[in-house]
Order: structure tokens, then sequence, then C-alpha cells
């Protein structure tokens, strides 16, 4: 099991999404700390008093997040999106699946070798933007809420993962990356919205909608509960994140809520090792 991670590590590398998305993860790094640093100079943020500064850094820290969501979500779709039918189509699952290895340890063993590749990607972005913005804008950020908001971030491309690879056992590559986008933007703007309610009564009904987004698809509620763990929890979050549009928080997911999303992600994983077993090659 352990040479098939291996080999998904390998194919990883060789395909040029990665080299591709090296490159545009270091460019959105450097133009993100460019950024801050201007606004933050002596023209900028630099001359507000210290809460304004505090607010504001907290502020940089959303939006380098938000869009660093962005790239490890679209990591995983443009990696994961072929893990079986493209496979099928290149013929090399065909030669893979002929040695003598159950089915659903080489789904788990392509599951497990893109997951670590995911979340070493995803934990250093998450920790680059971190220390962009405390190091620039003075945010106090503690360890204790670093490391509960680095597993949170690094969990949500995960999930995506799961979703992306089971769709992968039944749609072909580009059908299924489509999908699994518009999946993932719908649960994405369902977020947006939800921020916006806060200015004005919702609907019971749009309310429920909300909730069943979040349960179908649990990508961008993890991400908000990152945020809201990186930004101190209780103490801050509510300060930075009570009034900014559709990036506010009306709601922060519980710890039962994450359990969910375990069993959700367990519920993916083994519909696709049985699908995978089954599956005609």
């Amino acid at each position: 099991m352990t040479a098939y991670i291996s080999a998904t590590f390998k194919e990883l590398t060789r395909k040029r999404v990665f080299l591709v998305t090296l490159i545009l993860t270091a460019l959105f790094l450097i133009l993100f700390a460019f950024g801050v640093r201007e606004l933050v100079g002596a023209g900028g943020l630099g001359q507000s008093s210290s809460a304004e500064r505090l607010l504001n850094g907290m502020v940089l820290m959303v939006m380098g997040l938000f869009f660093a969501q962005f790239l490890a979500a679209f990591f995983v779709l443009f990696s994961a999106m072929g893990t079986v039918t493209g496979e099928q189509e290149s013929g090399l699952l065909l030669a893979v699946a002929a040695r003598p290895v159950s089915r659903w340890r080489l789904y788990l063993s392509k599951w497990l070798g893109h997951a670590v590749w995911i979340a070493v990607y995803s934990a250093i972005l998450y920790m680059s933007v971190a220390w962009t913005v405390h190091s620039l804008a003075g945010i106090p950020l503690f360890a204790g809420d670093l490391v509960r908001g680095l597993g949170l971030f690094v969990w949500m491309p995960l999930l995506l993962l799961s979703l992306t690879m089971l769709g992968s056992v039944y749609l072909p590559m580009l059908g299924n990356g489509i999908c699994a986008a518009l999946l993932y933007g719908f649960a994405l703007f369902t977020g947006l919205v939800e921020g916006i309610s806060i200015y004005g009564d919702t609907h019971p009904a749009v309310q429920k909608f909300f909730l069943v987004t979040s349960l179908l698809l649990p990508t961008d509620s993890v991400y908000k509960r990152s945020l809201y763990e990186v930004l101190g929890g209780a103490d801050w979050a509510g300060m930075a994140l009570s009034d900014l549009g559709p990036f506010s928080l009306p709601s922060i997911p519980s710890n039962m809520y994450l359990l969910y999303t375990v069993g959700y992600a367990a519920v993916l994983l083994l519909l696709g090792c049985r699908a995978f077993s089954r599956k005609d090659l």
C-alpha cells in the first residue's frame, strides 16, 4: 500500500498542473505581501490607532485566507478530477489494478497519496498568509489559535478531495471537474449570501436552505470555522467578522458539526471504495 502512495506522489508531481499551481501560488503570496506592506506603510494603515490597526490586520487576514482557500480548492480539483476515469481512459489504471491488491486498498492509497500533498500545500499556504499578516500588519497570533485554524484549513480541501475522487469513479474527467467545481462554488456563494443576511431579517426557509447546503458540501463552513479560530475565537473574531458584508460570520459551525464532517468524509470514502471495487475496468 505504501508503494501505491509513493507512486501517487510521483504521478502528481509529474503533472503540469502541479508546476503551474506552484508558480501561481508563489505569485499570489508575493503580490499579497506587497499589498499588505503598501497598506500598512507610512501613507496607509500605519497612521491608524492601535485598535484600528488590529481590526485592519484581521480584515487582511480574512482576505488572504479567502483567496488561499480558492488556490487549495482548485489544486484539489485539477489534480484529482481524473484519478479513476482519467487513468482508465489512458489504460494506466488497468495495468495497476491487475496486481494482486484489493481495489479498495488501491483507492485508499490514491486518496492518501493526494491527501498528503494537498495537506502539505495547504499548510504552507496557510502559514505563509498568516506569517505575512502577522509580520507586516502586526496582528497578534497565538500558537493554539494558529494550530486549530491550520487543522481546519487543511481539512477543508480534504473534504473536497473525498467528493472529487468519488465523482471520478462515475463521471469522465472533465465532467467530474466541472461538477465538483460547481458544487464548491455553490457552497461558497451560499456562504457569501449568508454573510449578507445579517443586515436584515432572513426568512426561515432561506435559513433551512443555508443549512441543507452546508450539510451537502461543508467546505465553506469548515473554512469559516478555521477563520474563526485563527482570529482568536470569541475573543476577537466577533469584532472583526461582524460587519464585513458577504465575509461576515452570522453563525459559527459547532464542534458537533465538525464531527459530522468527519463522518461525511468517511461515508464518501466508503462509497468510493465500494464503487471502485465494482467498477468495470
